[in-house]
């Protein structure tokens, strides 16, 4: 069986971890390669270790190991266009993490060098690979609760990045490299499932987003007011609301209404929970992320498409930058997507 070959470009951020795990581990991919660049550049060599995966200081280095025939990018948010924008040059294939870039003209960049040289690009969000979500659609689409009016959801609360143990994520906190706090990091996941459940696109958002928990110098949570062009009215909370003793380090909650029903998702993950001192959530089955690896994995081995592409982004994207907009402003933002 062919197997796609994977690099793996920094741990700077913290989902590396988790998808260099699921390529390892997939039957349709091997990771033999992996840069230090950016932050954490020490648990990406002992990773390369763990994983015998070549170890590389310089991700150029990386790109030029023919060996190489996909990359999935890690690298701190401002970073995201020099080095896609490389990855496309030398041919490879790319999983890069969201967002796609800091602003649209750099995600324009990036979507132009993967055209130009035919390579795949894909961004992971990950809510639409969950089996709730999935679900979801089904019985949308099926017409079961009938036509959607409203949708309130909270995806994704999580804990700072900074509370992460053994990991240097203070880079979430300087806007200039991340492009926001925690509306910024965990809304893009939110905004692309309201996207795909509701098969539409937003023409106006009003968001309200600060600091206003942590008293970080970047926002640490924030709110959207999504009105869709099919009349769908979507309430998007998203940030690092949950503290350090909160036994959720990931929450994701759907109310779904429709005219003859309503669709109550409680958590998109299967979990367990542990008592002792605390309590802690347990997750025992992460399918989000080997369904977004094996999925890019066949749309390259078989050449189809990826079910997120580089557009997808830039939407997304476009969506997070008008909220934010509102929120500096007070005022609703209207959309030409």
């Amino acid at each position: 069986m062919k197997k796609l070959n994977f690099g793996v470009i920094s741990y700077a951020h913290p989902h590396a971890l988790r998808f260099a795990s699921a390529i390892a581990q997939g039957k349709g991919t091997k990771l033999v390669a992996i840069s230090g660049d950016g932050s954490n550049s020490d648990v990406a060599r002992a990773e390369a270790r763990r994983y015998g995966a070549r170890f590389y200081g310089d991700y150029e280095v990386l790109l030029r190991d023919e060996n190489v025939e996909a990359v999935y990018i890690a690298i701190e948010t401002y970073r995201h266009k020099e080095i896609a924008v490389r990855a496309a040059e030398e041919g490879k294939h790319i999983l890069l993490e969201k967002p796609i870039a800091l602003n649209l003209k750099d995600a324009d960049e990036v979507i132009k060098a993967a055209e130009r040289a035919g390579v795949k690009l894909m961004l992971p969000f990950n809510p639409r690979f969950t089996d709730p979500l999935r679900k979801a659609r089904e019985m949308l689409d099926a017409g079961e609760i009938g036509p959607l009016e409203y949708a309130q959801t909270i995806s994704e609360n999580v804990k700072p990045p900074i509370f992460l143990q053994g990991l240097d994520m203070s880079w979430f906190l300087d806007a200039r490299k991340s492009g926001g706090g925690g509306f910024m990091d965990t809304a893009p996941h939110g905004v692309d499932s309201l996207l795909w459940l509701t098969g539409d696109v937003p023409k106006k958002v009003y968001a309200d987003i600060g600091s206003k928990v942590y008293g970080f110098p970047v926002d640490d949570i924030g709110t959207a007011v999504l009105e869709f062009r099919n009349g769908v009215l979507a309430v998007l909370t998203a940030g690092w609301g949950n503290p350090k003793g909160y036994s959720y380090g990931i929450e994701m909650k759907y109310y779904l209404v429709g005219r003859e029903g309503f669709l109550d998702i409680r958590t998109a993950y299967p979990d367990f929970t542990v008592y002792q001192d605390r309590a802690e959530k347990i997750y025992w089955d992460r399918p989000d992320v080997r369904g977004i690896v094996d999925s890019f994995t066949t749309a390259v081995l078989r050449d189809t498409d990826v079910p997120i592409t580089g557009e997808d982004a830039r939407r997304n994207l476009a969506i997070i930058l008008a909220a934010y907009e509102s929120s500096r402003t007070g005022r609703t933002v209207r959309l030409d997507l």
